[in-house]
């Protein structure tokens, strides 16, 4: 009987090391990427702050840029008629006037 609960606790914690091993696998590439965007910065505003300042601008200005034609995008996307739209009933079993056979 106590070799049950070891049993379980050893299948506990294979899955806890493979979601740990998963979850770095996932999630490895972004925050690396995070970390050396930030680093590389770093290291550019340290030799010429000038430099950082006009990639700071530029990330910024293509930001609003993206933002404004998104937006666009989804404004010109809008029908200027009344569109039909076909309303689903509640009930799979419903069977409309249309459809009965009428002796």
């Amino acid at each position: 009987m106590t070799t049950e609960p070891r049993k379980k606790s050893k299948v506990a914690g294979g899955v806890l090391v493979a979601g740990i091993v998963a979850c770095a696998a996932c999630c490895a590439g972004p925050i690396i990427a995070i970390v050396g965007g930030v680093g590389v910065a770093s290291l550019l505003g340290s030799f010429w702050a000038p430099a950082l300042l006009m990639v700071t601008a530029l990330a910024v200005g293509v930001t609003a840029w993206l933002m404004v034609r998104r937006r666009r995008a989804k404004a010109c996307a809008v029908p200027q008629s009344p569109q039909p739209i076909d309303l689903q009933t509640t009930r799979p079993d419903f069977v409309s006037v249309e459809e009965r056979s009428i002796p």
